[in-house]
């Protein structure tokens, strides 16, 4: 049984050594410690099923030691590889080729060897391999089937297989599924069947007839592509420096980095925010069919700021959008205090656009003008910036296809309360219209 665990790490790297590539595709050669971008939402790794026992050629012994009727037993069936949900998970860092820190099973993410530039680099692809068959035995015994592999992955892990084409060309990738509460496991390489004994197909009439047996199987063996899309009820997306993790902080009890520069958040946070009422949080929440929460907190991911160019590949933020896509509601936070907020508000629904399939702009959002504390101060405002909350949102009313537009100042507190309330509802009855649609699907497939 293999374990992955889950790794975090310090929040010591400066603002000008941040990076635009993704840590989790990339070794970092220069610093073999822990760093903030041990987010790792990506892994390749090889599995191989356990092939099938060789069927028994032997025979009872009969008088004066003369070969009497077959008696060979068929050979076992090889151990599958199974991807299993651990809700302990939040990360696929056990699983990925550049790890940090040991990992529980011993695995190669932990071990780092010299590379051609004389630094550490861990670059080989971690291989689970399930048990063969055993063989057949005499007096009709079947070999003992091989034992599985279970390689624990966490909620919202994404499976496809990955095909290696002709020399210069990209890798083609097939959908084998996903790991969500509503399927736990999921069967990535099936064993192969054990081989026939000799007394397969019971006695033959006449001696000397051969009879043509079915020779053992090997075990699948597949390259496969994890990625993980994190499982949250709220996305929080904005530009760098727009309040994100200053408003998860607020309302809910994860501990977010924040610095006055730029891209202070390089990998998404989560929270859980709860009702005032309840008081605790739910440690008995349910889930539907579909693994979404049915109870009333709501799940809320900081994702690192969005820049120009993003669902192209520039900055950091794109390299997790896709966790975007498993959300039900986007909060877009706006920085008030900003000269372009606009073209930033404009921006950012441009690559929501722009990226992949382009779901990401017809999701619901909630757009939150933040900084109300600091943003129409008289003696601050300079060329560009709105003078007053009344001109602001006349000008986001031209723009906005919806009217849902909240005011706060998340360091302050000021409307933050009232804004979970509200969002809470509108979840709420966004999953109950996605329920409701997906059930009038399946009626009209049927």
């Amino acid at each position: 049984m293999v374990v992955a665990n889950s790794i975090r790490g310090d929040e010591s790297p400066a603002a000008s050594t941040k990076s635009d590539i993704n840590p989790a595709a990339t070794p970092n050669t220069s610093d073999s410690s822990t760093n903030e971008y041990s987010f790792f939402d990506e892994a390749i790794i090889y599995v191989r099923a356990g092939s099938g026992g060789q069927g028994s050629s032997t025979y009872k012994k009969g008088v004066n030691n003369q070969n009497g009727p077959p008696d060979g037993g068929n050979g076992g069936i090889g151990g599958d590889v199974v991807l299993q949900l651990d809700e302990s998970l939040n990360t696929l860092a056990g699983l990925a080729r550049y790890a940090w820190r040991p990992n529980a099973f011993g695995g190669g993410g932990g071990a780092r060897r010299k590379n051609a530039g004389g630094g550490e680099t861990s670059a080989r692809v971690l291989s689970f391999r399930a048990e063969n068959g055993a063989d057949g035995m005499r007096q009709n015994k079947q070999g003992r089937n091989g034992k599985e592999v279970v390689v624990r992955v966490p909620p919202g892990t994404v499976v496809q297989e990955e095909i290696m084409p002709d020399e210069g060309e990209e890798p083609v990738y097939i959908g084998c599924g996903t790991i969500t509460r509503e399927n736990p496991t999921l069967l990535v390489a099936s064993g192969g069947a054990g081989g026939e004994g000799s007394a397969a197909g019971g006695p033959v009439a006449g001696r000397g007839v051969r009879r043509t047996r079915t020779p053992p199987v090997g075990g699948q063996r597949k390259r496969l592509k994890l990625t993980l899309k994190v499982v949250a009820d709220v996305a929080l997306v904005a530009v760098p420096s727009a309040g994100k993790s200053t408003l998860l902080g607020k309302v809910t009890r994860a501990k977010p980095k924040i610095a006055d520069y730029p891209f202070t958040t390089v990998v998404p946070n989560l929270g859980v925010w709860v009702p005032s009422d309840l008081g605790a949080v739910e440690d008995d929440a349910d889930y539907d069919e579909s693994g979404n929460s049915n109870s009333k907190s709501l799940i809320l991911c900081d994702v690192p700021g969005l820049i120009a160019g993003a669902s192209e590949g520039r900055g950091l933020g794109h390299a997790f959008l896709r966790h975007v896509e498993r959300c039900h509601v986007i909060l877009h936070l706006l920085d008030a205090t900003s000269k372009n907020v606009l073209d930033e508000y404009a921006m950012i629904n441009r690559e929501l656009l722009n990226y992949g399939t382009g779901k990401l702009a017809t999701m619901p959002q909630v757009v939150v003008v933040n900084k109300l504390d600091v943003a129409f101060d008289e003696s601050e405002t300079g060329e560009g910036r709105f003078a007053s909350r009344e001109e602001l949102e006349a000008e986001l009313e031209k723009v906005m296809p919806h009217s849902r537009l909240m005011w706060i100042s998340a360091m302050e507190g000021d409307g933050v309360d009232d804004l979970m309330e509200r969002v809470a509802m509108f979840v709420k009855k966004v999953k109950e219209a996605s329920a409701a649609a997906e059930e009038k699907s399946d009626q009209d497939d049927a």
